[in-house]
């Protein structure tokens, strides 16, 4: 004879509160997992994290490749650039805005 509907949802709801009460139990009885040792956490290393040294001492991040000279030139051409690109955005913005008006009282 098969198993009635109401059996069966008695039977999972038994097993779901069974589940969720040894979530919350302290119980040692969990199974163990097996996990690589290269991805467990050493006592020894807690305590000081390990750094991989930088090559050289990381000289060449101090280093300045140009001169102070240079670069504010190279500073002040990029701000003129920007200066010249802004100044054409605003007029182009500034005739679409004209041509929309005209279009709007004309047509």
């Amino acid at each position: 004879m098969a198993e009635k509907r109401s059996d069966y949802r008695k039977r999972q709801k038994k097993n779901l509160l069974d589940k969720v009460k040894s979530a919350f139990s302290n119980d040692d009885t969990t199974e163990e997992v097996d996990v690589n040792p290269d991805f467990k956490k050493d006592k020894s290393d807690s305590a000081e994290p390990r750094r991989r040294p930088l090559a050289g001492d990381g000289q060449e991040f101090y280093k300045q490749e140009q001169p102070i000279v240079d670069q504010e030139k190279i500073r002040a051409d990029k701000a003129l650039r920007l200066k010249k690109r802004l100044n054409r955005a605003i007029l182009i913005v500034f005739v679409l805005i004209i041509l929309v008006l005209l279009a709007l009282f004309h047509l």
